[in-house]
């Protein structure tokens, strides 16, 4: 298996003990069958995968997002499904899942709201029924070894905040 990551802060000592090795982010998207988002969310990489995006990237790749919804463009990503471009998407995120979750809060809004997210909302209504697509109720952490990581950080945690040497303080 060839792996081939992008990483705006490349890591070549840690790629080199995993055996992957780093390319641009449109050479990764090009050459990927499979890619993988593992980002935070921020205003600056809003649909990271839009249409162009996800147009180059290589046909019948498959499309995993266990990061953020927003990152990708879900109308885009509802087109390549169904085109063929794309051959099918892992979703553990939505682009507008809180309203999918709790839709009285659109009704709340008393209807303000962008054409953009109720175009968006849409999207993620039809992602649910297309055969191509596997979705998860956003809990793609848990694990026994993501739990075990969290207790085991939250337990250090606390032992250093009680013997005075708090970790990870935040001013």
């Amino acid at each position: 298996m060839n792996i081939i990551a992008y990483d705006p802060y490349p890591d070549q000592a840690y790629a080199s003990k995993f055996n992957y090795s780093y390319l641009d982010f449109d050479q990764v998207l090009a050459q990927a069958d499979i890619v993988t988002l593992h980002v935070p969310y921020t205003k600056d990489n809003h649909h990271l995968l839009n249409a162009d995006k996800i147009a180059s990237m290589k046909k019948g790749a498959f499309l995993l997002n266990t990061a953020r919804g927003p990152l990708v463009d879900t109308i885009a990503l509802v087109e390549a499904l169904r085109s063929g471009h794309l051959a099918g998407a892992g979703l553990d995120v939505l682009e507008e899942e809180n309203f999918m979750k709790n839709e009285e809060l659109y009704w709340l809004s008393q209807g303000q709201m962008a054409e953009e997210d109720l175009k968006a909302i849409l999207a993620d209504h039809l992602l649910v029924d297309l055969p191509n697509v596997i979705i998860t109720p956003h809990n793609a952490f848990n694990t026994w070894e993501a739990l075990k990581r969290i207790l085991d950080t939250s337990l250090e945690n606390l032992q250093s905040f009680v013997s005075g040497t708090p970790k990870n303080i935040v001013s």
